[in-house]
């Protein structure tokens, strides 16, 4: 009788082992390292809003940043990839084609000085249609 029960004993000591010796216990994640493809359209900064295909994903390469974004035709919805946390990002409906400056530019902060702009780095920007005007262009910037 004794056997069987150091048996038992084994086999329940051996598959409890199994068990916590599973990858999924220890909190361990599988990381790729590969590069992901680019799934936006890379688009000119500054670029023409007529110019942009309809209900598509864009993506913005600048020195000091990396972001797509969604344009709806009214409010754009986007995401940082990468940023220099020393410098600001700012978002420009301009009034003109070339996004040349005017008094008429509608200009917001996207991401401050070493802070993050928002959760897991989203952003929206609500067209403002409280002017009696339109916009031509879109720019980001990261001002020195």
């Amino acid at each position: 009788m004794c056997n069987k029960n150091r048996y038992l004993a084994i086999k329940l000591l051996v598959c409890s082992l199994s068990i916590l010796l599973t990858p999924s216990l220890w909190g361990m994640e599988k990381v790729s390292l590969k590069t992901l493809p680019e799934t936006g359209i890379i688009v000119t900064n500054p670029m023409e809003i007529a110019l942009l295909p309809h209900r598509k994903t864009y993506q913005v390469n600048h020195e000091a940043f990396m972001l797509q974004f969604f344009f709806n035709e009214k409010d754009i919805f986007g995401m940082i990839l990468k940023r220099d946390k020393s410098r600001p990002i700012h978002f420009r409906w301009c009034f003109f084609r070339s996004c040349e400056e005017s008094s008429h530019d509608y200009k917001k902060v996207i991401a401050e000085l070493s802070s993050p702009p928002f959760a897991q780095g989203f952003f929206s920007i609500p067209y403002p249609f409280y002017l009696p005007y339109g916009f031509q262009g879109i720019e980001f910037s990261s001002p020195d």
